[in-house]
């Protein structure tokens, strides 16, 4: 058969195959989770693509090459950019059926490359002039045409790899640290575990055992690489595991070259890893493994890898230096974090950095807290000793001067028995002249003992001055380290933002509203406690805007509004405070609901006053909510309230503005840091105690004010504002204390109702406070938020504000509080999350805890068993391939059971055949989805399972 013939069959194939292609592919796009659409078309582009070969035309088996491994690549997009990217495949058929009817035709060259250079697996500009140059080559006889082809295609490496397959290993800026953290934590012992199953496999003494946990590694590390976000990893991986999967099909026995390669490919991926961690530099020759490997997967699938030549290795690795050696297991060591990960820049070395743990930091953060409070105590107690030098040298100059006296008073005495001698006729009296002999001595001897005494008092008082510049310079030193410390512990807000997005999400599709969250200060360093415990309020914060706040999109088109709500959250920090708010442009708070609710629930009398910013803060109490109705989003009873609970545990404060059809605005104030306090010394029944200057709004002086009475009781009149008047004696139990009509001291603060003001008997100073574990006993006492030591040693009590106004309380509200907790409350729905990755464990659970459900993680089918004997759960999601006992066993055993016989089964994994499909039924799981999975789908489905919904 010659060249045209052989083309005209190749043209009757695409007539017969481009309409299946295009079904396929509608299939996809109007469906894009189901997996089936997606492998017909990417089987036919395989089948094209050979045809095109056996005609010689290698330059558009390249191009369907291509489109064939794309699909594999788009499957991996997020759900908008793949369906940008299937829309681009879509037009796949115009260009190439012009190429066909005229091959090597420049136009049609020029098309099929445009089209080509347009999508998102085009090669690089020097591949695709390359590919150019093969796609103008006329057909000829198939044995001479392949033989040039192979030469061409091996020049390019463009059939040897998947080139929407990158090998970066650069780490998103979004990513969640904590995740990436366990990642790079349990990577070294995985990927040596690794190694030494293939290297096993390569001396032809492994077992089948040890090849699926091997296979089930590679697994993790692809599931691990592409959930985190290191694009490198998750790429590289996949072909480890696709490898593996022949592997386990032929039982170990596959050819020597494909297992050398396999052993190179785990070396580089090792290399990849130490690079992330920060120990190495990142492998030159990834891309060429990448490329080796999918040759290798290529070849498996054709049927062809026994015959593979050995020396065929693509281009880019040719160039490349020897192979690296397998790894061994390593020591743990230093690592980057995700702001110090390797960028391959060659130009800048790499700083050296240590891994630790965040309690770890803590406790030396704690540490050397405590060590400036004992710092601070030694130099008290050496000022206390320089004032006793003082006193001595006082009472040594005032010895002195007695000292004179009592010689002027010797010496006239000695005068005086001179004179009487003389008198007498100049002779003394023997005894009155020892006497007095006697009594000249003594005084000398006090005289030398006193200037002996000032000298050493005078060398003393140097020491301690000594003393006290080296304490001082001590304490310079270690209030320094105590920084540095702390900054140790600074983080980027931008951390958070993810997940603080996808919740924003998460609940707009829940209550079908559109919602857009913007963000300022991202960029913001947070302490990382801090920020860890303001995650929760915020998630809080954010579904409540979306929704309580934003309303529907056909109310707000009423209201003269965009259908598309926003939500406005910014970070912002000063050196005491972090401030973040959460603004929308929703309804508002409905003020004369929560007031009508806050009387049905017996918080309130029709006839209580009340002001707005009293009104409003109704919504933080325990159980508080306007809805009658409980859902997964709202009606619990345990939004707000979560929120001011997390910030009074911070020290920090809630402030609420709201306007009628404009928005709500939540401003959060907390302490920039766990470790330190600045604030308010007070005094009252001659106890000092502390009070946080951030729920300080004034402290003013004894006169400054008026106290009045009114009908509402006794108020504290400054500046044109009436604030309610209270002593704070009798909320720490301490007597009150007649001031006698004398004018007190008054701190105007914030409390939960709003702004009070406070009588004490005296405002001392404001200071930073180091603060100190008190205990688990002190910590039940209400009112106490935390303890300093003061210079002296004795513990100094910093106060909570909001928690004594609430003891002080009226006994009817805070009984109609609690019976209202009580009444909303309602038990979360428990979910049992069981995969051997610990960062997918992690990021469901994370994902589920958003969603408002309780999660408990298992590693393995008998660790789920376990954690279900001790807890049952609503809703169990297992991985399929586990060790120990994997996701079928554990659902078959499951389905065994009498307790857990109907215990909903969602089973998550990437093995998407049929064949898995039919075990996963058989053995009674109730949902299968394959990953990646979309969260809204995911959660769907959690949702109705959890709740017995329809």
């Amino acid at each position: 058969m010659n060249a045209d013939a052989l083309l005209q069959v190749l043209r009757d194939e695409f007539v017969l195959a481009a309409p299946e292609v295009d079904a396929a592919l509608m299939q996809w796009l109007s469906n894009p989770d189901d997996p089936g659409p997606a492998a017909e078309a990417a089987t036919l582009f395989d089948r094209l693509a050979q045809a095109s070969r056996v005609v010689g035309l290698e330059g558009a088996a390249i191009v369907l090459d291509l489109l064939r491994d794309g699909i594999s690549v788009f499957a991996t997009l997020e759900p908008t950019a793949r369906q940008d990217a299937l829309g681009w495949l879509a037009q796949w058929q115009p260009p190439l059926q012009a190429y066909f009817d005229a091959p090597s035709h420049e136009a049609a060259t020029d098309a099929l490359i445009g089209f080509l250079a347009s999508g998102p697996v085009a090669p690089a500009p020097d591949q695709l002039a390359l590919l150019r140059e093969l796609l103008r080559e006329p057909p000829a006889v198939p044995e001479h045409l392949l033989e040039d082809s192979t030469t061409r295609a091996a020049a390019i490496d463009v059939p040897a790899t998947d080139p929407g397959d990158d090998v970066s290993l650069d780490v998103p800026e979004d990513v969640d640290a904590a995740l990436y953290d366990v990642f790079l934590d349990d990577a070294p012992a995985q990927v040596a575990a690794l190694a030494e199953a293939v290297h096993a496999l390569a001396a032809g003494r492994i077992d089948i055992s040890t090849l699926h946990e091997a296979r089930r590694v590679a697994h993790t590390f692809k599931g691990s690489g592409n959930i985190i976000g290191i694009r490198g990893i998750g790429r590289l991986a996949h072909r480890i595991e696709d490898v593996l999967d022949h592997a386990v099909e032929r039982e170990g026995r596959i050819p020597a070259a494909l297992a050398r390669d396999l052993e190179q490919a785990v070396a580089c991926l090792d290399q990849m890893i130490y690079a992330l961690r920060g120990e190495e530099d990142p492998p030159r020759d990834a891309a060429g493994w990448l490329a080796r490997l999918g040759e290798w997967v290529r070849a498996i699938r054709e049927g062809r890898a026994e015959t593979l030549a050995v020396d065929t290795l693509p281009a880019a690795l040719a160039a490349e230096p020897a192979p690296r050696a397998l790894p061994e297991a390593r020591p743990e060591a230093r690592a980057a974090t995700p702001s110090q990960a390797p960028e391959g820049s060659a130009e800048e070395p790499a700083r050296a950095t240590l891994r630790i743990a965040v309690d770890r930091l803590d406790r030396l953060v704690r540490r050397a807290g405590q060590a400036l409070v004992h710092q601070g105590r030694a130099e008290e107690m050496v000022r206390q000793v320089e004032d006793r030098l003082g006193q001595i040298e006082l009472a040594n100059r005032a010895l002195q001067d007695r000292l004179r006296d009592l010689e002027l008073a010797v010496d006239r005495q000695g005068h005086d028995l001179q004179s009487r001698a003389q008198a007498e006729g100049g002779l003394f009296d023997s005894l009155e002249l020892d006497r007095y002999n006697e009594l000249q001595s003594l005084v000398r001897f006090t005289a030398e003992m006193i200037a002996d005494e000032a000298e050493h008092a005078k060398a003393a008082r140097a020491q301690v001055q000594t003393a006290v510049q080296a304490l001082r310079k001590q304490g310079h030193e270690l209030v320094e380290q105590h920084r540095e410390l702390i900054g140790a512990r600074l983080v980027p807000a931008r951390q958070v933002i993810s997940r603080l997005k996808r919740n924003v999400a998460q609940t707009a599709r829940a209550t079908h509203k559109e919602v857009d969250l913007h963000i300022e200060g991202e960029q913001m360093l947070l302490d990382t406690d801090v920020l860890d415990r303001l995650t929760e309020p915020l998630l809080h914060l954010l579904r409540n805007a979306v929704d309580h706040g934003i309303e529907p999109p056909e109310e707000r088109q009423r209201a003269g509004k965009p259908p598309q709500g926003t939500v406005r959250l910014s970070f912002e920090r000063d050196s005491r405070t972090v401030t973040v708010v959460c603004a929308d442009d929703g309804r508002g708070l409905d003020l004369p609901t929560i007031h009508a609710r806050a009387i049905e629930l017996e918080l309130l009398q029709r006839d209580d006053p009340i002001t707005e910013a009293e009104l409003a803060r109704l919504i933080l109490l325990p159980g508080f909510s306007t809805r009658t109705e409980v859902t997964e989003i709202s009606g619990r009873g345990v939004g707000l309230d979560v929120v001011a609970d997390r910030l009074r545990a911070m020290k920090g404060r809630i402030d609420i503005d709201s306007r009628a059809g404009q928005g709500s605005r939540f401003t959060l104030t907390v302490p920039a840091t766990t470790g330190l306090q600045h604030a308010l010394m007070v005094d009252v029944a001659g106890h000092t105690y502390a009070l946080p200057s951030e729920g300080v709004v004034l402290a003013l002086a004894a006169g400054q004010g008026q106290l009045a009475m009114t009908p509402q009781g006794l108020v504290f009149r400054y500046a044109g504002q009436s604030y309610r008047y209270q002593k704070l004696g009798p909320w720490l139990g301490l007597p009150a204390g007649e001031s006698g009509g004398e004018a007190r001291p008054v701190v105007l603060a914030r409390v939960g109702s709003g702004e009070i003001a406070l009588e004490v008997d005296r405002i001392l100073d404001s200071r930073e406070l180091i603060l100190q574990d008190i205990g688990r006993y002190l910590r039940r006492v209400r009112g106490v938020a935390g303890g300093a030591f003061r210079a002296d040693g004795k513990l100094l009590f910093l106060l909570d504000l909001e928690a004594l106004e609430q003891a002080y309380a009226s006994p009817v509200r805070l009984a109609a509080a609690e019976r209202l907790r009580r009444r909303m409350q309602v038990e979360r729905k428990h979910v049992l999350v069981v995969d051997d990755a610990i960062s997918v464990r992690k990021t469901l659970a994370q994902l589920l805890g958003d969603a408002g459900y309780d999660v408990t993680t298992a590693r393995d089918g008998f660790d789920a068993l376990d954690a279900l004997i001790r807890r049952q759960a609503d809703v169990v999601l297992t991985d399929l391939e586990m060790p120990n006992l994997n996701g079928l066993e554990l659902t078959r055993r499951l389905r065994e059971s009498r307790l857990w016989k109907t215990l909903p089964v969602v089973m998550l994994t990437s093995r998407a055949t049929h064949k898995h499909l039919r075990s996963a039924e058989e053995a009674g799981v109730d949902v299968f989805l394959t990953k990646p999975y979309e969260d809204g789908e995911l959660l769907a489905e959690v949702r109705r399972l959890a709740f017995g919904e329809d």
